[in-house]
Parts: structure tokens; C-alpha cells; sequence
């Protein structure tokens, strides 16, 4: 099964959110051992982020299945979807 469409995404932002945090407190501190810590508290909260970002794409796609249904084109939709949920 293809996993879902925001995964890549989500690890993209996950390993950048954990570099970045760790050159700052490492820049900020000195301290390796606290930057890694760092790191290990932000990745939780960068995964948390980003599933309920999918979650909520994912139900403004549902909302609009009755419109795409209708045949309505996607630059009259009214709101965005950041990811394709067709094939999900």
C-alpha cells in the first residue's frame, strides 16, 4: 500500500526541523549532549504538527467530494487541499 500523501513532506520537515534546532541550541549552549536533547524534544512535536495538518487536509477534501462529485472545477473550490487524497 502507498503510504500517505503527506509522508514525504512530513520527513522532510521532520529532519530539517531536527538539524535546525540542533545548530542552534549546539550554537546557542555549546553543549552537544543539550542539542541532542533538543532534538529528541522536537521531533515529537514536528510529527504531532504534521499529522494533524494531514488530518485536517484530509477532511477539507471530504467536505468537498460533493462539489468535486458535481463536477465543479478546483479553482471554484473554496478552500485548498494541500495534498491529492484521490488514490488514498
Amino acid at each position: 500500500k502507498e503510504p500517505a500523501p503527506g509522508t514525504t513532506q512530513h520527513f522532510i520537515s521532520m529532519a530539517a526541523s531536527g538539524m535546525l534546532t540542533h545548530m542552534l541550541v549546539y550554537g546557542l549552549t555549546g553543549s552537544k549532549r543539550r542539542a541532542f536533547g533538543a532534538v529528541l524534544f522536537t521531533i515529537p512535536i514536528s510529527t504531532l504538527m504534521s499529522i494533524r495538518d494531514q488530518a485536517m487536509d484530509y477532511e477539507k477534501w471530504k467536505e468537498m467530494a460533493s462539489l468535486r462529485n458535481k463536477g465543479v472545477p478546483d479553482r471554484f473550490m473554496p478552500y485548498r487541499c494541500k495534498y491529492d487524497w484521490t488514490d488514498y
